[in-house]
């Protein structure tokens, strides 16, 4: 994702083009969602460390994640980033978002696009979620045209036809 200027619709502009995140700015009102990152694929252990990385230079220094144990693959328990340690707890409700914990008991909330979801879809929900709106990242993603069910313990267990 090619970063826009910092005062474009809210975007805030990362020296790491390669992390495709976005943050809401403080001063454009306050949304269900803060921001939204693109992974590249559902490895975690892989993903997770360019996060943080570009979250560290925006936000601060991020003590902890709280990810979708059914939306990845290889959650690590711990990453280190920049020389410290990152927290990295697993939960099943947290569907296509991720809790980050900053200093002080600040969190943000981010909306995940699937790692497949079409480029220009995905910009749009990227875009979507930084504006001052009371859509879920659920109701996000659907409005940019990502199908995606809710993940859930039952959507993440083969179905007895696949047996």
């Amino acid at each position: 994702m090619t970063a826009q200027p910092a005062d474009s619709a809210g975007i805030a502009e990362f020296p790491d083009r390669r992390v495709r995140l976005v943050l809401a700015r403080h001063d454009t009102g306050r949304g269900r969602l803060d921001g939204g990152w693109w992974p590249r694929s559902r490895d975690a252990t892989a993903q997770l460390p360019a996060l943080v990385a570009g979250l560290n230079v925006r936000s601060g220094v991020v003590l902890r994640l709280a990810v979708d144990v059914l939306a990845w693959d290889e959650i690590p328990r711990r990453i280190a980033v920049d020389g410290h340690e990152v927290r990295v707890g697993r939960f099943t409700d947290t569907n296509h978002v991720i809790v980050v914990t900053l200093g002080h008991r600040e969190h943000l909330l981010l909306l995940v696009v699937p790692p497949l979801a079409p480029e220009k879809a995905a910009l749009a929900a990227l875009a979507l979620s930084i504006q001052p709106s009371s859509l879920s990242a659920q109701q996000t993603l659907e409005r940019c045209g990502i199908e995606t069910e809710p993940v859930t313990r039952l959507s993440a267990r083969p179905s007895a036809a696949a047996a």
